[in-house]
């Protein structure tokens, strides 16, 4: 008589732990790829954001350091002290007149550039550019007059003109411009610009520089 062996198999215990381990095993490659995705997509922004940071303040760097500037200014040098509109006060940057520090600020948060632009997009040739901060809304304005600058309040122009940058990708959590810790109010000087930032869709996000600029037309 022959005997017939019982199969082997899986039992309902077996199965379930079977089961929990491989849940256990997609669970980490799944927490894995997320991680990975976040901490991708986590340094993309803030490199985007570190990248609209340098920009920005490349742009005012610029303009500062054309304060004061007069085609005319450096012939005169060879002869003295400059006649030409360079050495009005019109243009010479001045830390009492063209700084501003709005209410509630510490520091100042506006600043005024005048010079002279040999081919100007409008106007007489002279520039006057502002730069301030609004608070209320974390947004950079910039206001720019191509005429003849006139000497009226900084106070006046500060939170004018049309915004810098979209606040749909970034906000301006704090910014301000003061003249360097030992350089004096006349002479040569130089403007401390200090900036933060946030992601607008991130906040955590955040980014800050500080960048010292030489006023290069000072010294009159």
């Amino acid at each position: 008589m022959l005997n017939i062996g019982r199969q082997g198999g899986f039992s309902v215990v077996e199965m379930l732990v079977s089961l929990v381990a491989g849940l256990v095993v997609v669970a980490g490659a799944i927490s894995l790829f997320t991680t990975v995705m976040v901490s991708g997509n986590t340094t993309l922004l803030l490199s985007r954001l570190n990248q609209d940071v340098q920009a920005i303040t490349d742009i005012i760097v610029r303009d500062i350091q054309r304060a004061g500037y007069h085609p005319s200014a450096a012939a005169e040098l060879a002869f003295g002290v400059p006649t030409s509109a360079a050495s009005s006060p019109k243009y010479v940057f001045s830390t009492s007149a063209d700084l501003h520090t709005s209410s509630g600020s510490i520091q100042p948060d506006c600043i005024r550039i005048k010079y002279w632009d040999p081919d100007p997009p409008s106007g007489t040739g002279a520039v006057m550019r502002v730069y301030s901060y609004d608070k209320a809304n974390k947004e950079l304005k910039v206001a720019t007059d191509y005429n003849e600058p006139a000497i009226v309040p900084l106070s006046t122009l500060c939170g004018t003109g049309n915004k810098l940058i979209s606040e749909e990708e970034i906000l301006i959590d704090s910014l301000s411009f003061a003249l360097a810790s030992g350089a004096s109010a006349s002479g040569m000087r130089a403007i401390e610009l200090a900036i933060s930032t946030s992601h607008a869709s991130r906040p955590a996000l955040t980014m800050s520089l500080r960048r010292q600029i030489k006023l290069r037309n000072d010294g009159y």
